[in-house]
């Protein structure tokens, strides 16, 4: 009985004890809103941050929102999204005075393809062709011009057709209505599978940056806490992907419903674009910089300073 007695008592005072310890509330994850353009390859970092908890990790609950390209950078000034995934609309809104800033990039070099009709050899078969891109002004428009001029081809012996997106586009050549257009990496199966010809990959022949994570000036000035974590996470989801080939493969597949043997194949595609420091190059960024005055008709060149704040992505490197 004593010996009863005595674990009856050590346990009541043990509940007691247990009753007395203050009782903490889990932390609550902290909601950010990330817009992207549509469901692609180029966001795939954030996708593998996500997956990976990296996010999770920095107490944050990243929420990927599809927003129109144009539509980001107004939203982000206004406060009605954290940050955008389009890197160059923010910095042609930054360029012309909006108060938006990059702070992260991971693509030194486009990530798409450009697929044609069969007898286009390479891309002087697009002398007097018609060439479908999303909109005039837009990266696969500007990719074009950029891949032609390299080659001493005049971008204006070209006819450009407004279409649409990646899947609008590759409608419109199927269908004959244009003889080539650039595609997302990601459609590179759907290309194959209808008989076209894979032409050239932009990443390597043009030196533009694609992605990236930009935010408002306000958020930069108020919350700079919150974009280093985003930033922090996003750097591991980077990392991730150039050294686990198997698992990033695997979420690529996922997230692009796309089969195993293309699935490796645009991740070897995406490697040879990717910039895993989290910047810019300095030939993809004067590029940028460069395009974007042009396309604006700016009467100066735009200052790094104004458009791209690397504080964020340096503190970052400086910390691992």
């Amino acid at each position: 009985m004593d010996a009863a007695f005595r674990f009856v008592t050590i346990s009541i005072i043990a509940v007691l004890c247990l009753a007395a310890q203050p009782f903490e509330q889990p932390t609550q994850a902290e909601d950010v809103n990330v817009a992207i353009s549509s469901v692609g390859l180029y966001e795939l970092p954030l996708e593998i941050a996500k997956d990976k908890g990296f996010y999770q990790d920095e107490g944050l609950n990243v929420r990927v929102i599809v927003v129109r390209t144009g539509l980001q950078p107004t939203a982000l000034a206004a406060g009605e999204l954290d940050f955008s995934s389009v890197g160059g609309a923010a910095i042609r809104a930054a360029a012309k005075g909006l108060p938006v800033k990059v702070v992260m990039g991971w693509w030194d070099r486009p990530l798409h393809i450009l697929v044609g009709k069969p007898g286009i050899k390479d891309i002087k078969g697009l002398k007097n062709k018609k060439v479908a891109i999303s909109s005039i002004g837009s990266t696969p428009y500007i990719m074009v011009r950029e891949a032609l001029s390299a080659e001493g081809i005049n971008p204006d012996d070209v006819i450009f057709m407004s279409i649409g997106g990646s899947s609008a586009r590759l409608a419109a050549l199927e269908a004959g209505t244009v003889d080539a257009t650039p595609l997302d990496v990601a459609f590179l199966e759907k290309a194959d599978k209808l008989g076209l010809r894979n032409i050239v990959y932009f990443g390597d022949v043009v030196n533009l940056p694609l992605g990236g994570l930009a935010a408002s000036d306000q958020k930069i000035k108020t919350n700079p806490e919150q974009i280093t974590r985003m930033v922090r996470a996003t750097l591991r989801g980077l990392t991730f992907m150039k050294t686990n080939r198997e698992d990033t493969v695997a979420i690529l597949k996922h997230h692009l419903h796309i089969s195993d043997a293309y699935a490796g194949k645009v991740y070897d595609f995406a490697m040879r674009s990717l910039n895993d420091q989290g910047d810019l190059g300095n030939k993809s960024l004067a590029n940028e910089l460069r395009v974007d005055r042009e396309t604006l008709g700016l009467a100066h060149p735009i200052a790094e300073q104004d458009v791209i704040d690397w504080r964020f992505v340096r503190a970052a490197a400086a910390r691992n």
